[in-house]
């Protein structure tokens, strides 16, 4: 019989073997992040109906043909709220699965909470209690205690049967589409890597910014994030989104300015103040001058929320009658973005024809 932790590549062969004709896969992962950019994977845990392990990514040399198997396309594999395991697969081994059932989201489809944890959803369909006393565990440190290994297993082997149960009731409310399409874009390669020059988007605040400043919270925001994923530490570390942005909006770009902004705002990030006032003292480039553009302003007038009141509240009316979680049918930023003009997922796919219909036809109703 294999160990419940498995340590060898020897044993983790077997334990492929064994996994690789089951129809589905049950995967939780354990990590680390407090002071890295990437996170540290420290556990996989796999279970099925037949047999269950947590690998230890920490003690192998490599997980090659676990990695193999996951890759492939014939086996579902089962999550709950997987979208930092996704991060931490990708970020690790550049694997995102090409099948996947969300336990959160399956059971937001069926009327519960967006957000409902894995120990909540297993006490209401399995009525099983699960201990919380390793949620805070440093799963770096070795060896492992007997109470960090059932805590870990216990994340993945009660997956299978929610599984079950929610996809039965998926398919009894024909709602099993809805699950299809949301779990497609769990899977997008995207959603876990945060390409530089696209790292401004991560900072908070920039809605009030001239064109000008904004030019200049890209350039800061990619120069840290590159500094971040280089160095692999947190780009807060860096220089936080607070001294982005008031280093961007200083009158002058000159050393000592800059340094003072530093000093004020980000003290620990003095080190960098030679490469910051470089990025800032440097001219804007013709072209680019010439067609600078304001950041989107998002800020709702009084008409605008007044609007986005009466969306939400037609939403959780229809929410009811569908019986279904209403942010996961139309979020409140869904709902901004549609009285702003803006692309909203209410627009296409499922939700379209249940509710984005109804909700343009009031936002063009109100425009009259």
């Amino acid at each position: 019989m294999l160990p419940k932790v498995i340590t060898t590549c020897a044993d983790l062969e077997l334990f492929v073997d064994q996994i690789s004709h089951s129809p589905w896969l049950a995967m939780d992962t354990e990590f680390m992040r407090e002071s890295t950019y990437y996170p540290i994977l420290c556990l996989i845990q796999i279970a099925t109906d037949e047999v269950n392990a947590c690998i230890d990514v920490l003690s192998l040399d490599h997980i090659d043909p676990l990695l193999e198997l996951l890759r492939q396309n014939s086996q579902l594999k089962i999550f709950h709220s997987c979208r930092q395991d996704m991060e931490v697969l990708y970020s690790e081994y550049q694997l995102t699965p090409k099948s996947l059932f969300d336990t959160q989201v399956a059971a937001s489809i069926l009327g519960l909470d967006e957000q409902i944890s894995y120990a909540e959803l297993v006490a209401q369909k399995s009525s099983v209690h699960l201990a919380k006393t390793e949620s805070r565990t440093d799963w770096k440190k070795r060896p492992l205690t007997e109470a960090q290994i059932e805590y870990a297993l216990d994340d993945v082997i009660h997956l299978g049967p929610l599984y079950k149960k929610l996809e039965a009731d998926l398919n009894a409310e024909n709602r099993m589409l809805w699950l299809t399409e949301e779990c497609k874009k769990l899977l997008l390669p995207s959603n876990y890597f945060v390409a530089p020059e696209d790292a401004w988007k991560q900072v908070k605040g920039i809605g009030r910014l001239n064109a000008k400043q904004f030019y200049y919270v890209r350039r800061i925001a990619e120069w840290r994030e590159q500094v971040a994923q280089t160095r692999n530490l947190p780009r807060r570390w860096i220089l936080p989104d607070s001294a982005v942005l008031e280093a961007c909006q200083l009158k002058d770009f000159e050393s000592e300015a800059v340094s003072q902004c530093l000093k004020q705002h980000a003290p620990k990030s003095m080190r960098h103040a030679n490469s910051i006032c470089e990025i800032l003292q440097q001219p804007i480039p013709a072209d680019i001058a010439d067609n600078l553009q304001e950041p989107a302003d998002n800020r709702l007038n009084k008409e605008q929320r007044a609007l986005v009141k009466k969306l939400m509240e037609f939403t959780r009316h229809r929410a009811e009658q569908l019986n279904t979680s209403a942010s996961l049918l139309a979020n409140r930023k869904s709902l901004v973005n549609l009285v702003l003009g803006k692309q909203s997922r209410v627009a296409s796919g499922w939700r379209k024809s249940l509710i984005g219909d109804e909700l343009v036809a009031i936002v063009e109703s109100e425009a009259l």
